[in-house]
């Protein structure tokens, strides 16, 4: 995996700070921006040819991505909520998989409380949340690369992997409130946290990827495309999962 400061170029992208993380998980601070985008590498020596030689390297790729340290995990998942501009620790975009992760399965957990009724097995209902919730992570991660290469993104598949999974802490946060706070007879609550924290998850989101993309029309296109799919999805599985108003 690599980061990003071999494809920065004119535009937008010189707002962006790399960082380079170890697989120690140690950290150094390159570059000078407005916005920082982690950027976690690993690496390794030497020629891998054999099978365990093999497992080392992708367990050395991998474990950088995992290396946060849980006290700052809360940290992150606020920031997440936070539109990057302001304070400097606020501007700084994480990247690991570790917050996303625990986000997605936070995310998972709701919605199984949502679909579990009598006449429901469990395994269907997990079936039905991992589609919900880590199938859309990963096809919702997939597209955003996808039109990023189009759009000329200077976001890796991986960075934007770790932004769209902390940008589902706005639909964790949506759904455990309008649960705790339902009423049986109207939405607007859950429409009004709707608009307060999955909009800021969301802008964060636009917000990002916007800042790495040269050109206002690919800016218009990538971020509407985005923003209008993340908070689809959230009235979607609310309404479906939490309300059971239509078949899944």
């Amino acid at each position: 995996m690599t980061d990003i400061e071999g494809k920065q170029k004119s535009g937008n992208c010189n707002l962006i700070k790399n960082l380079s993380t170890k697989p120690e998980g140690n950290m150094t601070q390159r570059g000078y921006s407005s916005i920082t985008i982690e950027s976690l590498d690993s690496k390794t020596q030497g020629k891998q040819v054999s099978v365990v030689d093999s497992c080392q390297r992708v367990w050395y790729s991998v474990q950088p991505l995992f290396s946060v340290a849980n006290h700052t995990l809360p940290h992150r998942l606020l920031t997440s909520l936070v539109p990057p501009f302001g304070f400097h620790h606020y501007r700084k975009v994480y990247t690991d998989l570790k917050g996303p992760t625990l986000v997605v399965v936070t995310l998972t957990a709701i919605l199984l409380y949502g679909l579990m009724t009598p006449g429901r097995t469990l395994s269907w209902a997990l079936l039905v949340t991992a589609k919900l919730t880590f199938g859309y992570w990963l096809v919702f991660s997939a597209l955003a690369s996808i039109l990023g290469f189009l759009c000329h993104t200077k976001l890796s598949p991986l960075q934007l992997l770790a932004i769209s999974g902390y940008s589902l802490t706005g639909h964790c946060l949506v759904l455990l409130i309008a649960e705790l706070l339902h009423q049986e007879n109207s939405h607007a609550m859950f429409f009004l946290l709707t608009t307060v924290f999955g909009g800021l998850a969301t802008g964060r989101l636009a917000v990002v990827t916007l800042t790495c993309t040269p050109g206002p029309p690919q800016r218009l296109i990538l971020g509407s495309i985005l923003a209008s799919i993340h908070i689809m999805h959230l009235v979607y599985i609310h309404f479906a999962c939490m309300r059971k108003k239509f078949a899944i």
